[in-house]
């Protein structure tokens, strides 16, 4: 039963969608477990350049399952737009999965989640306003709809007597712009995604469980990164959902002993996007650059990410919470050109250096980054022929940063990036699904 997962070990945007499109040539199936279309990722394939948010990576390889697991919050009206994306590329979705347990992202979820964070002032979030959170509370409620009712018109329109009145009275009390529907438009609204989607829909946890018991290839992709996890991350700075390794089982339904490698998907620099604390962050004509050589826009707002050095505190700390058996190190080419490049190896805090990442957001407000220095190194012509010649032939500089990565961490880089494309690719191992 061979499984890999691929979750960010940063604040997301990290490259997991490259990476997960890398590595699903040879899986069957690739899953998402968590989170929903507010975590964008770019893939290029020759020219072609698909900005997904929702459906997962693999769905842009054919002969494959795309599976959206139930720990996913689905918005069919966006997702529509998705699959028109890849439709217009002369590819197809024949391969997608929705989990009947998915809950479903509504328009009054978003008009709440702009609301809230206005309601917030001063103490925004930062959310990407897509309706995530109020979405994923409607679940903890134990209210929410879920992809399975769509297939069930009566229990629709059910639930729609008893929530629309509910959530429109809640959107007056936040003073946010309310739904004009009415129930009857909101339930067949709903019946007509059911009718257009509803083949897609099944137990994926069964799905899932029956490929491995057969012996095939399963890549469990995650969703954002492991600093914006519930209960791990920058609390409240944070994702609604459980971006770290144990939520892979909860949000595909598979046991913890199904899965084999974690792939910790590692900037070679670090971003973040929203409010919240970000020791290593650069300020400036510093960060302009570096933005600007990234292309550090998110996918999802358009918002300039904010940006700074590689922090190993951070790294630490996901790999540690996520089981990460592997190094994939990105957007390394971003760096060429620097002459110094900096590295976080721990935060000075009240005079005091913590090797570990805080709980406490006063303290990482206080906490000053301790950096270890190196040079720099150049730009080169072709990124191919590096990938050919293979990690040896990179510049002796990017090599000894690397190497201080995995020496720091105890964990390989496995899986080198040095540019957007599926061919700038170096891969260190014998065999992924081995």
């Amino acid at each position: 039963m061979p499984t890999v997962a691929i979750i960010g070990a940063q604040w997301g945007d990290e490259g997991k969608g490259k990476i997960t499109d890398y590595l699903a040539e040879k899986a069957d199936a690739v899953v998402r477990f968590q989170g929903g279309n507010n975590a964008g990722h770019t893939i290029v394939i020759g020219d072609s350049v698909f900005k997904l948010h929702l459906l997962p990576s693999g769905v842009l390889r054919k002969d494959k399952l795309a599976v959206i697991g139930n720990g996913v919050v689905v918005n069919f009206a966006d997702m529509a737009e998705e699959v028109k994306q890849i439709e217009d590329a002369g590819l197809g979705i024949d391969g997608l999965r929705i989990s009947d347990r998915a809950h479903l992202i509504m328009n009054y979820h978003k008009k709440l989640d702009g609301a809230e964070e206005v309601y917030r002032g001063n103490a925004s979030v930062g959310t990407t306003k897509k309706g995530i959170g109020p979405t994923y509370q409607d679940k903890i409620a134990r209210y929410g709809f879920r992809a399975g009712d769509l297939l069930e018109p009566e229990l629709i329109r059910e639930k729609t007597k008893f929530l629309l009145p509910m959530k429109k009275d809640l959107m007056k009390l936040m003073g946010s712009e309310t739904c004009n529907c009415s129930e009857d438009d909101f339930a067949e609204r709903l019946i007509g995604w059911g009718q257009k989607y509803g083949k897609y829909i099944c137990d994926t946890s069964v799905l899932i469980n029956d490929m491995l018991d057969e012996g095939k290839n399963i890549l469990f992709e995650g969703a954002q990164g492991a600093m914006l996890d519930i209960d791990h991350g920058t609390y409240p700075y944070v994702t609604s959902s459980s971006t770290v390794g144990g939520g892979i089982c909860s949000g595909a339904g598979v046991a913890p002993n199904r899965i084999q490698k974690v792939v910790g998907c590692l900037k070679a620099y670090t971003t973040r996007v929203g409010e919240g604390p970000f020791v290593t962050e650069l300020e400036g004509a510093e960060e302009e650059e570096l933005q600007k050589k990234g292309g550090e826009f998110g996918v999802t707002t358009g918002r300039g990410r904010r940006c700074g050095w590689l922090d190993l505190v951070v790294a630490e700390h996901a790999a540690r919470l996520c089981g990460i058996t592997s190094w994939a190190i990105t957007k390394l080419d971003v760096l060429n050109g620097y002459e110094k490049i900096k590295v976080c190896v721990g935060y000075e805090i009240d005079g005091k250096v913590e090797k570990h990442f805080p709980a406490s957001i006063a303290k990482l407000e206080r906490a000053k980054p301790v950096y270890e220095e190196f040079d720099g190194w150049e730009d080169w012509e072709d990124s191919e022929a590096l990938v050919s010649a293979g990690m040896d032939s990179l510049p002796e500089n990017m090599q000894k940063y690397i190497r201080f990565i995995e020496e720091y961490t105890g964990i390989p880089a496995d899986i080198i990036s040095i540019g957007p494309k599926r061919s700038e690719t170096i891969d260190r191992t014998s065999g992924w699904w081995n």
